[in-house]
């Protein structure tokens, strides 16, 4: 038989290749579209809702169906929300970004206690379990992952939580990623509390090792419990640990047992170090401690308490309990013990390191993460360091402060000497400020009392070059277009200052410094009326206390009663004209047809000049709201105003009468203008096609009466009465017309 000899080339053939690069290039192509999903944080946009949710039969809670109910309220994050008077179920919700998702899930760092997640109306995660009453038992603090489907984004998710323990809701990060992001984040996240486990498992050894063969057993008994509870609070704290085992409440029982045995292991320590004084005191605390550790978790584990309601009670007696050891340790110590000195400055770092944790765990600081696990494995090393090494103490430094301290001396006099002309400079500088003061009185009163906003700021520049003075600048103001800003005045050597420049000031030298004049309008928001530009670097200015610091705080606080003058200026011309201003329509209302009424008429009839009044009103309104709704009414109200506006002069008064009703005082104009003037009108509604939410409205029609003040009309009544009598007139005759009165008589 011939033997087999391979003849085949020792490189991959041309399609394995090209199959090589292929599938590196779909590697990247997938690197790079997870690229385009960032995480993004869902701190922001939240509300809740006390109370539990009705269910449908189909088990789909009504609440995900009802669209933006009056009793949700907006919430920072979904935690905690004000007036829980001790109800346990509350309902959040939030709307999910928008993203290039491929795998999206939700992730959730903590949530007391259980929870439910609706997307669409239909439960997409729950964990624990709800009875009948809508109420549960605690099964641990996991962090969740909720399968989100790739078209999440826009949509509202509703979470229905239930808790009976001092706090509700979530804990921690709350954000959208990609679950391939989420489990690198895990490993990442987890990599250094593995390690620290590890680490903290060999001390435990070695603890124990020198425990039996050393003559300081309790030393070292007390650092095998400190490794102990740091290996499992370090574990316990890692987010991998629900992939290792998926069993949340063991972990739980893990993490308290660990977190319950630092102040034991701490009284052991300091009894060791410290003088017989405090030790009957100290192996109270330790009895008081280990009857804690096995009464908490004995009941829990018998289910007499919830594992979640021992950490509240325990949290109580560490912020007592552990400070008062501390501070007792501290009265007792050797002050020349550097050894007592190490272990009670550690001792007091770590047990803050755990208040930290503590107050974030009960939301009484912003949630961070906090480095218990980094804070326990340093500790441990300490005093494994200081019981095996025994650190170097500090030496005596009386020597080299005999000869430094001369230079002190020297240095404190000099200081003295900085001292005397700041405080000559500043003196000086107060002077400056107090005079700046009296000018800046004057000029807020001048501007006060222009009529408008407008008005102030055009009489601010004239004003600026007297309070300014010595220091050289510019003022400018917006253009017509809103955007840019022009040089409206300037003083001292400003010649360097750009005639206009957009949306901010380019200066001309680093030592300029520009100042926006911020208000704030009623309706629009924040406003930049002006900005003033002053030279700070100026060599006008003579002391450089005044340059430094009081030219720049002025400037700014002047600047800043400067935007509350505007801003109260603003309110109220906003007040003055909402008080004649229709809030629908925007035309003019009721009271200010009562108003100018009387003097149109009294104007036209001194000058011998026409006025025509038209009265509409839209034909069978109500019909419209009771099939539509009053959302599609008050639609139909917008735009049936912007075309009386449209249609009539400027000159005309347009006003809201009241519901569908509209009143146009035309002044100037005769019986046969107005009456086209109105036709127009009611031609253009009759064409109008009005949308509302994708639905045509139907034709909308009007029917009008029109008067014109003549010799037998003498009061607005008496105007108002025969333009109305006409629209009844029109009503009567079919609607969708317009009639007019002559002499008291209708017509078409």
């Amino acid at each position: 038989m011939q033997a087999f000899v391979d003849t085949r080339p020792p490189y991959p053939p041309v399609w394995s290749r090209l199959g090589m690069r292929l599938l590196l290039l779909l590697a990247l192509l997938l690197a790079a579209a997870s690229l385009k999903a960032e995480p993004v944080m869902l701190d922001q946009h939240w509300e809740y809702r006390w109370g539990d949710s009705p269910f449908s039969d189909n088990g789909t809670p009504l609440w995900t169906q009802q669209a933006d109910a009056a009793d949700w309220q907006p919430i920072d994050f979904p935690a905690n929300p004000p007036g829980r008077n001790d109800q346990t179920n509350v309902w959040y919700r939030t709307v999910l970004p928008d993203g290039e998702w491929r795998d999206p899930v939700l992730y959730v760092s903590s949530i007391d206690l259980i929870v439910e997640a609706y997307l669409d109306g239909k439960q997409i995660y729950h964990y624990g379990h709800f009875d009948s009453e809508g109420k549960g038992h605690f099964q641990g603090w996991p962090w969740h992952m909720i399968p989100l489907p790739s078209d999440a984004g826009g949509k509202t998710i509703y979470f229905r939580v239930f808790s009976d323990y001092v706090a509700i809701g979530f804990w921690g990060e709350v954000k959208v990623m990609e679950r391939t992001a989420l489990y690198d984040q895990i490993n990442e996240q987890s990599f250094e509390g593995v390690i620290i486990t590890a680490f903290c498992l060999l001390m435990i050894m070695l603890a124990l090792l020198f425990a039996l063969f050393g003559n300081q057993r309790q030393l070292f008994i007390s650092v095998a419990l400190f490794s102990t509870a740091s290996a499992g609070m370090a574990i316990t704290g890692t987010t991998i640990k629900q992939i290792i085992l998926n069993a949340p409440l063991l972990w739980e029982y893990i993490a308290a047992g660990s977190y319950y045995l630092f102040p034991l292991g701490m009284a052991m320590l300091l009894e060791v170090v410290f003088s017989p004084d405090c030790k009957k005191c100290l192996r109270t605390l330790q009895v008081v401690f280990f009857a804690y550790i096995t009464g908490a978790l004995g009941l829990s584990l018998l289910g007499v308490v919830n594992l979640s309601d021992t950490y509240p009670v325990f949290d109580a007696f560490f912020a007592t309990l552990v400070p008062l050891m501390l501070i007792l340790t501290f009265i007792h110590r050797h002050p020349h013990n550097p050894d007592q000195r190490v272990i009670l400055s550690a001792c007091a770092l770590f047990t803050l390191i755990l208040m930290l944790d503590m107050a974030v765990a009960h939301n009484w600081i912003e949630w961070r993460d906090i480095p218990v696990d980094w804070g326990a494995l340093v500790f441990v090393l300490a005093i494994i360091s200081l019981s095996l090494h025994h650190y170097l103490r500090m030496q005596n430094k009386l020597t080299r402060l005999n000869a430094t301290l001369e230079a002190q001396v020297r240095e404190r006099t000099q200081k003295m000497e900085q001292l005397a002309a700041q405080e000559s400079a500043r003196a000086r500088a107060l002077e400056f400020g107090n005079q700046k003061s009296l000018l800046l009185d004057g000029l807020i009163n001048r501007i006060e009392a222009e009529a408008d906003v407008p008005s102030a700021l055009q009489a601010l520049g004239p004003a600026l070059a007297e309070f300014c003075h010595p220091v050289p600048g510019g003022y400018y103001r917006h253009a017509d277009d809103g955007e840019r800003y022009q040089l409206s005045h300037h003083w001292g050597s400003s010649e360097q200052l750009p005639a206009q420049a957009i949306n901010d000031i380019v200066l001309p030298h680093p030592g300029w410094q520009s100042f926006h004049v911020d208000y704030q309008h009623p309706q629009s928001g924040p406003r930049t009326g002006a900005i003033i530009c002053i030279n700070l670097a100026s060599d006008t200015i003579d002391f450089e206390e005044l340059q430094a610091f009081t030219l720049k705080t002025l400037f700014k606080r002047a600047v800043e009663r400067m935007g509350l003058t505007l801003s109260r200026m603003a309110l109220q011309e906003a007040l003055s004209r909402l008080s004649y201003e229709d809030a629908l329509t925007g035309l003019h209302n009721r009271r200010y047809l009562d108003e100018m009424l009387p003097r149109e008429m009294q104007l036209a009839q001194r000058n011998r000049t026409p006025l025509t009044l038209m009265i509409c009103d839209l034909d069978h309104f109500k019909r419209l709201n009771d099939t539509h709704g009053h959302a599609a009414g008050d639609r139909v109200l917008k735009e049936v105003s912007q075309r009386i506006k449209d249609t009539f002069r400027q000159t005309d008064i347009l006003s809201r009468y009241g519901g569908e009703e509209f009143v146009v005082v035309m002044p100037g104009a005769d019986l046969e203008s107005g009456l086209q003037r109105s036709e127009q009108l009611r031609q253009q509604l009759s064409e109008l096609d009005i949308m509302y939410e994708g639905k045509s409205l139907g034709p909308v029609t009007l029917s009008a009466g029109i008067c014109s003040l003549s010799a037998d009309i003498t009061t607005p009544e008496q105007l108002l009465q025969q333009a109305d009598s006409a629209l009844y007139a029109a009503k009567h005759q079919g609607r969708n017309r317009i009639m007019c009165r002559s002499n008291g008589h209708p017509g078409s």
